[in-house]
């Protein structure tokens, strides 16, 4: 198929019928749909803890906004010829076009910023704060702020972004947003590959079998699924300054920059899963022990009633990756037939600052 529109005659050999409506739906709903679930889990976890809902749960919950928000504007642009042959697309359906495009930048900025921000400072919970941990943080807010006002600034007046290629009489100025996307992407993953080196350096000083800090670091460090998809996102990005049918190689950009953050949101939710999954696995276990407790038992066997025990290891309850302890003392009661009185056992354990461990019993 192939007819002259707005943009004039379209190449031999391109199918103006083609489309990415698809590509473009099923990713962007499936990652929306696990953003929310994410973040939902988060929350609930958060709560079932006792401790309440942190600040960098907040940040989460507003960074899935606005990730929605780069969702709601990848969708909107499919009717206005998002993922579609440049030359059927009219020039008022690619001016609304651009004018989604300017404000997914803007909105795609503050998603980031905010899920790196929220990373951060749950960093910040687990491992306190050191130098790296402000250096970083002074690096997310500096990228939001250099970005927004290079973005808002960039073009004079701002209406020429969208009208420069539609409208002949349209009068103004752009930065080189080729330039100024691959500056974005590019910064915006050196920021992430630093999120990620920051806790590193504390994780190794534990004091932790070397096969348990590898488990902790591999919970951290699935974030490095939003530095690939960063990479990608770059690399479509490239394309899209180089191509000659912009609207359809727009529509991978949009993915990605859709995808991207949704799976940061993803990422940085996973490591505060721990209570939940804690709190279910002992109920799944409690629960295998009653029905094999009440299968096996024998009434010729002698009767015995342990009391409940009290104390031990208590994970401190805003420590969601296990890297705290808090230990108090322990005592068990044995009653049962066969002795002569009832036996009572207290065993204490302790563990001091420089991480030396002792224990006492006595009866």
């Amino acid at each position: 198929m192939s007819s002259s529109g707005d943009w004039g005659p379209a190449p031999a050999g391109i199918d103006l019928a083609e489309n990415q409506d698809g590509e473009i739906l099923r990713p962007v709903v499936a990652l929306m749909t696990l953003g929310i679930l994410a973040v939902a889990i988060r929350l609930v976890a958060r709560c079932k803890s006792g401790t309440g809902i942190a600040i960098d749960d907040y940040l989460i919950l507003l960074a899935l906004i606005f990730a929605l928000g780069t969702a709601a504007l990848c969708i909107t642009s499919i009717p206005f010829g998002g993922g579609k042959h440049l030359w059927v697309v009219t020039f008022s359906e690619f001016t609304v076009l651009w004018k989604l495009a300017y404000s997914f930048v803007l909105i795609y900025a503050t998603t980031v910023t905010l899920t790196k921000a929220s990373i951060l400072l749950f960093y910040r919970r687990v491992f306190g704060i050191n130098l790296a941990h402000r250096i970083c943080m002074s690096l997310v807010l500096g990228y939001w702020v250099a970005i927004t006002i290079a973005w808002v600034s960039g073009c004079r007046p701002a209406s020429y972004f969208w009208e420069q290629f539609t409208d002949p009489d349209a009068k103004g100025t752009c930065i080189n947003t080729s330039l100024f996307y691959f500056v974005n992407g590019i910064c915006a993953m050196l920021i992430d590959i630093a999120i990620l080196c920051v806790p590193i350096p504390t994780i190794l000083k534990l004091r932790m079998p070397n096969s348990q800090k590898v488990a902790v670091a591999g919970i951290l460090l699935v974030g490095a699924f939003v530095c690939i998809a960063s990479v990608v996102r770059i690399v479509y990005m490239d394309k899209l300054v180089k191509a000659q049918d912009f609207t359809w190689a727009m529509a991978q950009v949009f993915i990605w920059s859709c995808c991207e953050p949704l799976v940061g949101i993803v990422c940085a939710c996973l490591p505060t899963f721990g209570p939940l999954l804690r709190r279910w696995f002992r109920t799944v276990a409690s629960t295998a022990e009653i029905n094999s407790n009440s299968n096996s038992w024998d009434p010729n066997k002698p009767r015995s009633q342990w009391k409940p025990y009290h104390g031990g290891f208590r994970i401190r309850q805003d420590d969601e990756l296990e890297l705290t302890v808090d230990v108090s003392h322990g005592n068990a009661q044995f009653e049962g037939q066969g002795g002569t009185g009832i036996h009572v056992q207290n065993e204490f354990t302790w563990a001091d600052a420089n991480g030396s461990v002792g224990s006492d019993k006595h009866p």
